[in-house]
């Protein structure tokens, strides 16, 4: 990989004031995801479910929040800044600087997945999966993951509010990707539309083995997730540029 595309993508990273304090790290990446898994966790105990399947969604969401809220921050704090209408408006391919600020976010969420499902599994004494087939599924996750946060940078750039993109979206992901709550088990209306959320058909070839359908669809989510977020970046900067 060319050295400037590595040196832009870690200096995008370095700029985000959370990660720059390194209790804001481990609050944000490391402690909020192994608290959101172990009360889901506990709860699917209480009530006489199979802790495994949340254990796995739990900590691909961990995964997933890592993705989806640094591309949204690493964009939407331009505006904070005061710069993102001088970088809307510069020559600079927007997509592709969105591609490059995205590449340590996903080093990071690998992180933060493994490092929640591994903690979590000791702390139930449980191992649903292997390490390793978890780490799969996870890469498999954060392709979709990364389509998503490519359309949640699109929304920052057009939103004012930093915060309002990457809140909605991961709650709407935490809700309908059937990660914490099985897609049979949502409202008929939205139902439907699981299928087009990341993580959703992980979740499902968990339930009902199916690696190729699980490679398909995630690669199809996060197709369709990319494309959206080219057409979003695209006419913010349109916009900028009138």
């Amino acid at each position: 990989m060319d050295n400037h595309v590595v040196r832009g993508a870690l200096l995008s990273y370095r700029a985000l004031f959370t990660w720059s304090n390194p209790l804001g790290y481990l609050s944000s990446r490391i402690v909020r995801p192994i608290g959101l898994t172990v009360t889901f966790g506990a709860l699917s105990s209480h009530y006489g479910a199979v802790v495994g399947p949340t254990l796995i969604g739990a900590s691909l969401l961990a995964g997933a929040h890592a993705v989806i809220y640094g591309m949204a921050l690493s964009v939407g704090n331009e505006r904070s800044y005061g710069t993102l209408d001088i970088w809307l408006a510069s020559p600079q391919n927007k997509l592709g600087a969105v591609c490059q600020r995205a590449l340590p976010h996903l080093v990071d969420a690998f992180i933060s997945g493994m490092i929640t499902y591994l903690a979590c599994c000791a702390l139930f004494g449980v191992l649903p999966l292997p390490a390793q087939t978890f780490a799969w599924l996870l890469v498999l996750s954060l392709i979709s993951s990364f389509g998503y946060g490519t359309m949640v940078s699109g929304l920052s750039m057009t939103i004012k509010d930093v915060f309002v993109p990457p809140n909605l979206t991961y709650l709407t992901l935490m809700v309908l990707s059937g990660a914490l709550v099985q897609a049979d088990m949502l409202p008929g209306p939205v139902r439907s539309v699981s299928a087009v959320f990341p993580l959703s058909h992980v979740m499902q070839g968990i339930e009902e083995p199916d690696v190729l359908g699980a490679v398909g669809g995630e690669a199809a989510v996060g197709l369709l997730w990319f494309t959206v977020g080219a057409l979003v970046i695209h006419r913010a900067v349109l916009h900028a540029r009138r």
